[in-house]
């Protein structure tokens, strides 16, 4: 049985001024033979061997600091994470002057990513409390997950862009990216080298909602074409997973919440404060917010590499409504 915590006593995290993204150093790049080893070690299960140990070793303090209001959004990198996370820390925060941004975002909604025991060093968080996690380690012992699922060849493009930011790295092509993720090879032996690929992450999600767990699942391109519903959608079922409903002013905190989670506003949000992602820009390039299309991968993916996520991913593909 999950345990209940009390009621915080503390409120949201007191900020200073907003934060900049500091200059990024560029990141050496891994050697041959780091690379080779790291393949090595996947190939004979010792991640997985050694990922399941701590996860038995962390699982008691997880659960002494679960309360039964805790939501976990949980989605592939790049599928929107970030965007609903920012709209659901202006909502739940009831955030009126504008403390919210891109970069403290962390603050409000945290990342655990990997490490759902860190959700103890969040007690000071009112319920319901949010967190974002890209690899769930205890995901049955949830309360409650919003899955965030996208368009794995827009998702693609966009982690491709994402690489090539951080690492400075102008000569892998999207095609070669590709390569690397459905074959596990470079750069994903090495980078999120504990990713679960996204076709395996969404069947997953859809068994579990089969099995009728209180999991709601939530669509990039729906967020994209009526963000005011699908926020909606999204608030009131974080609020029936908390003990007592979300506080009075619902209507004016996702008015708030709606308009500023905009293309536009978190461009300009990003330009003025930085996004955490990104802890400053290579060479000072590159966007955390590109371009906000639920089809824009039709522009810079070559057919050839579409046809062959599609044929990797079809079957999956087709039950989220992906391919007709």
């Amino acid at each position: 049985m999950v345990p209940v915590s009390g009621p915080p006593t503390l409120g949201p995290p007191t900020l200073g001024p907003p934060r900049l993204d500091p200059p990024r150093v560029r990141r050496r790049p891994v050697p041959a033979v780091k690379r080779w080893f790291g393949r090595a070690k996947r190939r004979a299960g010792y991640y997985r061997l050694r990922d399941g140990l701590r996860n038995r070793v962390r699982e008691p303090r997880f659960l002494r600091a679960l309360r039964l209001t805790d939501v976990f959004l949980v989605g592939h990198p790049k599928s929107g994470n970030t965007w609903l996370a920012y709209m659901l820390a202006v909502f739940l925060s009831d955030d009126r002057q504008g403390h919210v941004n891109l970069y403290n975002v962390g603050d409000y909604v945290p990342f655990v990513h990997g490490r759902d025991h860190a959700i103890s060093a969040w007690d000071h968080l009112p319920d319901p409390r949010v967190f974002r996690n890209e690899y769930p380690r205890h995901s049955h012992r949830y309360p409650g997950t919003l899955y965030l699922v996208r368009d794995p060849r827009a998702v693609l493009v966009s982690f491709w862009h994402m690489f090539a930011t951080m690492f400075d790295d102008r000569g892998m092509t999207l095609s070669r990216f590709v390569d690397g993720y459905l074959s596990g090879g470079a750069p994903f032996d090495a980078w999120h080298r504990h990713l679960v690929r996204w076709d395996r992450q969404v069947a997953v999600a859809l068994r579990r909602t089969e099995r009728g767990e209180r999991i709601c699942i939530v669509r990039y391109e729906d967020l994209v074409a009526d963000r005011d519903a699908t926020l909606r959608r999204v608030t009131d079922f974080v609020g029936s997973v908390s003990a007592e409903d979300v506080p009075a002013g619902t209507s004016g905190r996702l008015s708030r919440a709606v308009a500023r989670g905009s293309f536009e506003a978190m461009r300009d949000l990003e330009g003025r404060h930085g996004a955490e992602a990104y802890a400053g820009r290579a060479r000072g390039e590159g966007r955390f917010i590109r371009r906000g299309q639920a089809e824009g991968w039709k522009d810079e993916m070559d057919p050839a590499d579409a046809a062959r996520i599609e044929a990797a991913f079809g079957p999956v593909m087709e039950r989220a409504g992906y391919l007709v």
